[in-house]
């Protein structure tokens, strides 16, 4: 039977399907033996990683057992391999943020919305910035970055991190409906009966009775009605807002005017991200009662040396 769909294929036809084959099987060796490698040098590392741009914080890592890696299962095994080229991913908005906190220009005693909190990477670090009953709200769609984060809450002994398995939108009890994987999902209104109810920010906030000093929002291209649900808490707190966009095929005015009638100042990261889309930027909204922080700069052709891979010449933050 093989053969015989071999040759109604032909010969070229056949042969691509032969290689086809042969790549598939060659990744299913290959992988586990990359998942060890990964675990050679994190075992090195005692587990620990250090986040040197945002004041040396370590966080410590879920062990996990051999067969787990070998067989590339459980929650920790990838999210573990991930989470080790945080701390050089999306360095300027790393020191930046760090910054603000370092110079009192976001108050430690202001809680933190991470939306899209994904391997939590974010979320536990900036849980040490915060000081009396602030706390990060963590929310994700994926019931297993959810159990991860909650994972290193514990391993790591942090109490101050709200985690929550939610999807917001402007409103709540939208249908919707996401193309890729939970895990690092874009959502759109659902056409299906294979829907997830959306919730709101202001909803979620009001619950925790809580101020928020930092809102960031990684959502994939879902940021716009994640802030127009959160219009209660814009107004009464004047959070920094840190949001991502994909400037090539996503319309950057439209939030930039939404949060400009709040009479926020808006800049973009002056970073490519690596690893990212090519077109993936960074960007920072700044409130109007507090002005614009005072940053350090840096020499832009040394940045290379932090890290920190320029996307046009000028400064670290651009006005848009």
């Amino acid at each position: 039977m093989i053969l015989q769909k071999f040759a109604e294929k032909g010969f070229f036809g056949s042969l691509k399907a032969i290689l086809l084959i042969l790549g598939r099987l060659k990744n299913h060796a290959v992988a586990p033996i990359n998942r060890l490698d990964n675990y050679r040098r994190l075992k090195r590392l005692d587990y620990t990683i250090e986040f040197v741009n945002e004041g040396s914080i370590k966080v410590r890592l879920p062990e996990v057992s051999a067969i787990e890696i070998i067989l590339g299962i459980g929650v920790s095994v990838n999210r573990n391999t991930n989470y080790q080229n945080r701390p050089f991913a999306e360095v300027l908005l790393r020191k930046t943020i760090y910054e603000l906190y370092e110079s009192g220009y976001i108050s430690r005693n202001l809680s933190v919305i991470d939306i899209g909190s994904w391997i939590s990477d974010n979320s536990i670090v900036w849980s040490h910035y915060l000081s009396d009953t602030a706390k990060v709200i963590a929310i994700d769609p994926s019931s297993d970055n959810i159990t991860y984060g909650q994972n290193l809450a514990n391993v790591n002994n942090i109490e101050n991190i709200k985690f929550v398995q939610a999807v917001c939108a402007d409103k709540s009890g939208i249908k919707l409906d996401f193309d890729g994987t939970i895990d690092h999902a874009s959502f759109r209104v659902s056409t299906t009966q294979n829907y997830i109810l959306s919730n709101t920010i202001d909803e979620i906030v009001a619950e925790e009775g809580l101020s928020i000093g930092l809102f960031h929002v990684d959502v994939e291209g879902f940021e716009l009605s994640v802030l127009k649900g959160a219009v209660s808490v814009i107004t009464r707190d004047l959070p920094v807002i840190s949001f991502e966009q994909h400037i090539s095929k996503e319309n950057i005015n439209d939030i930039s005017s939404y949060l400009k009638d709040f009479n926020y100042r808006i800049f973009m990261v002056n970073e490519v991200l690596p690893g990212c889309d090519l077109d993936c930027r960074n960007f920072l909204a700044f409130p109007p009662k507090k002005g614009l922080p005072e940053l350090t700069s840096f020499n832009q052709q040394n940045g290379r040396d932090l890290g920190i891979y320029s996307a046009v010449i000028g400064d670290p933050l651009i006005e848009i």
